[in-house]
């Protein structure tokens, strides 16, 4: 009877749970859905960019302020935007707001004046000899931390640094391959939530795992936000899909060096760090066997080379962990097919061993 009894209040709660959870889902959704869908790319530049890059351009004209060369009396910015107003009257403005983010800057002929805005309300901004006036309304204050500064690593327009180019033909094809907009469940968000390990498999990669769910600092709806981001880089990439080969010249490969993220490493002049990324200065002629990560096959290394640079490079660029350390992350990570073409690898030791 005891058990019986045990039962029967376990079914009475999970019958009263299941209708509250029923009753509360609408509001408690509208809550997470605080960023429109058609907003999100916007707040995803705002994630991916550090805090202080963010900024919306408005001109300052005799007949009011403008926008891309449309008149506008209402801008929206997210918390930690910064509205540049670029005066082109010709002569001296006095620019206020007044409201939640009171501010005065006077602007001088053509001189652009920043003006961040980093709380939530509404600003009311007036030029002084201008009629008309601007409502400035900033976003909600869940962004908190700002961003992840994607940037970093990728770039500020995303084409490459320490981490790849995120306007690739392959990535966009991945993207499109396991959902595309048919929803933000895809291959862009899993990388994303969980890190460079979906990518490369190499749990020492230098992408961490961003979702808070496993450790990172970002909100499912940043991560959203992101994923819509490079959902539209994926869109411009396909409808204007690079040309699937490059020429195996040096002035392509030192493209690929950049666009691969090799500089963000090694230094757009080769020259690297000390102690933690090789100098390439001498790739060409000299093997670098003094590597900040030792690694268990450099005999081996160094026999490839001596045979033929050009394979060896191949090996380690591909894999380094794979081919030469018994599957241990080098601290060079790896560039599979997906991440540089053949014709890009190719191009790229051009390049490399151009360096005598």
């Amino acid at each position: 009877m005891r058990m019986k009894a045990l039962g029967v209040a376990l079914m009475v709660g999970f019958a009263a749970f299941t209708t509250f959870y029923w009753i509360t889902d609408a509001p408690r959704r509208e809550g997470f859905e605080v960023v429109d869908v058609d907003e999100q790319p916007d707040f995803g530049l705002l994630v991916f960019l550090p805090d202080d890059t963010y900024t919306i351009d408005v001109d300052i004209t005799d007949a009011g302020f403008a926008q891309a060369d449309v008149a506008i009396t209402e801008v929206s910015v997210f918390v930690n935007t910064t509205i540049s107003f670029k005066n082109l009257t010709g002569g001296e403005l006095t620019v206020s707001g007044t409201g939640t983010r009171p501010f005065e800057v006077a602007i001088g002929d053509t001189r652009t004046s920043p003006v961040k805005f980093d709380a939530d309300g509404e600003t009311t901004v007036a030029a002084q000899g201008v009629g008309s006036t601007l409502l400035v309304t900033a976003g909600p204050p869940h962004l908190t931390p700002y961003g992840a500064n994607c940037a970093r690593c990728h770039g500020v327009d995303g084409t490459g640094g320490i981490g790849p180019n995120l306007h690739s033909l392959s990535l966009a094809n991945k993207w499109l391959q396991t959902g595309g907009r048919q929803g933000l469940n895809n291959y862009v968000q899993w990388v994303i939530t969980l890190g460079g390990i979906v990518r490369s498999g190499d749990i020492n990669s230098l992408m961490p795992a961003w979702g808070q769910e496993y450790g990172g600092s970002l909100t499912r709806q940043q991560i959203e936000a992101l994923t819509a981001l490079i959902g539209t880089w994926a869109e411009e990439t396909l409808a204007n899909p690079p040309p699937e080969d490059v020429p195996d010249t040096v002035e392509a490969g030192q493209e690929i060096y950049t666009s691969a993220g090799c500089a963000g490493c090694h230094g757009a002049d080769l020259a690297g760090t000390p102690g933690t990324y090789p100098n390439l200065q001498t790739i060409g002629s000299a093997l670098v066997t003094d590597l900040p990560t030792p690694v268990a096959h450099l005999d081996q290394m160094v026999a490839d080379y001596e045979a033929d640079p050009r394979a060896f490079l191949d090996l380690w660029i591909r894999d380094s962990a794979a081919n030469y350390n018994d599957g241990v992350s080098t601290g060079m990570p790896a560039h599979p097919e997906s991440r540089l073409t053949v014709s890009q690898l190719q191009a790229l030791i051009t390049f490399l061993l151009s360096h005598q």
